[in-house]
């Protein structure tokens, strides 16, 4: 057909294999699989379709009971779609459809007719809405290169320093995308780049009296490739923090904030992750049964301002004890390796929706604001544990 549409990865952050594309009444319909890449299981997919002709397109994500979390709850997922120069919008509802054998398929639309359709399990963030992000906010950030991807590409970390002193100050090492799918954790970190430079009273204290270090793509790899990343081989991520360490981007990592812990006290460091896909509002993994008690009770102190800011959630669902299976080592993630090597520095994995909070659907402003009052919670837990 000569008019036919093509459809293919993403340019950036790319992911999902086309299964068939068919002309169902005044639909498209693509027919398409996440590619779980260097994952057991997949999750992230970023397509794009174009030359639709004006027609409207149907998507049919084939196999949705393979992705990590709930089979049962798959009517609850809501990606997003870009229509032709528009901005990405969220799908109002799915349909679930199992099929005789009883594998489960997500159906969702692009209605409108367009030119060209982007879908994505979440809204993507990458490199390029990063640098979009700091040419807005001036001179703030400064930015250097603590090494190399495994792929060759420059390692960034952005730090905002409190002004000059002889003492130690108060400092937070923020790391998102540690599995390179989970695209929750860099809006948080676009809110906190936003918020922290910003003119409101409460920001003007936390860059006078706080450093914030923040390292936006521990998965530069993955992210670039479209990788959903969770238990990546060779080596997962968030569980090569050995003492020698499993990935190039944690050894720069850590080589890193052993220069940060040199000039900060106290100080923390936050992990910002995006749970399984039915996974719901904002929560906090304490430390695991096996860690010491006192790392786990520094945990719980700062999940107890992780509350104040979040009323409209249920306190008791702010935190969760970390159980699940691991596919590596469970005690090899950043927030063990920082308390066993950087003097006892806590750490806190904060796991955000792909979805919603308390109900409602998540939009980048909603996850933006997530970041400002994560930010306000790590201001207020480091300005209690200075003045004890």
């Amino acid at each position: 057909m000569a008019n036919e549409p093509t459809v293919a990865p993403a340019p950036l952050s790319g992911n999902g294999k086309l299964l068939e594309l068919r002309r169902e009444g005044d639909f498209w319909e693509v027919r398409f699989i996440s590619e779980p890449r260097t994952s057991p299981q997949a999750l992230w997919f970023h397509l794009r379709v174009s030359n639709v002709g004006d027609a409207p397109v149907r998507f049919v994500w084939e196999s949705a009971d393979l992705l990590l979390g709930n089979p049962q709850r798959l009517h609850t997922l809501r990606p997003v779609l870009r229509a032709d120069d528009h901005d990405w919008q969220r799908c109002e509802e799915v349909a679930v459809v199992t099929t005789p054998d009883g594998r489960r398929h997500v159906v969702f639309e692009q209605a409108e007719p367009c030119e060209c359709v982007s879908a994505a399990f979440c809204y993507p963030y990458g490199p390029e809405d990063l640098a979009a992000t700091l040419g807005g906010l001036g001179d703030a950030w400064e930015r250097s290169t603590i090494g190399l991807s495994g792929e060759g590409r420059e390692f960034p970390r952005l730090r905002l320093a409190a002004e000059p002193s002889e003492e130690a100050r108060p400092g937070v090492y923020f790391v998102a995308r540690q599995h390179a799918g989970e695209t929750p954790g860099s809006w948080l970190m676009d809110g906190i780049l936003r918020f922290v430079a910003s003119d409101a009273p409460e920001a003007r204290e936390c860059r006078e009296q706080v450093d914030w270090w923040l390292a936006p793509f521990a998965d530069l790899d993955g992210v670039v490739n479209g990788d959903y990343g969770k238990d990546a081989l060779p080596w997962d991520f968030n569980r090569a923090w050995e003492l020698l360490p499993m990935r190039p981007e944690v050894h720069a990592l850590q080589r890193d904030m052993r220069r940060f812990a040199q000039r900060t006290k106290p100080r923390i460091v936050v992990d910002l992750h995006g749970p399984g896909h039915d996974g719901k509002d904002i929560y906090v993994h304490l430390p695991r049964d096996e860690r010491p008690e006192e790392q786990k009770e520094a945990a719980r102190s700062f999940v107890l301002h992780l509350m104040r800011q979040f009323p409209e959630l249920n306190p008791e669902e702010v935190w969760k004890p970390t159980r699940y299976a691991s596919r590596w080592n469970p005690l090899s993630t950043l927030g063990g390796w920082a308390w066993d090597y950087l003097d006892n520095t806590p750490g806190a994995t904060i796991e955000t929706s792909y979805q919603s909070l308390a109900g409602k659907v998540l939009e980048r402003g909603d996850y933006r604001d997530l970041g400002r009052r994560v930010a306000l919670a790590v201001f207020e837990w480091l300005s209690a544990r200075a003045d004890e």
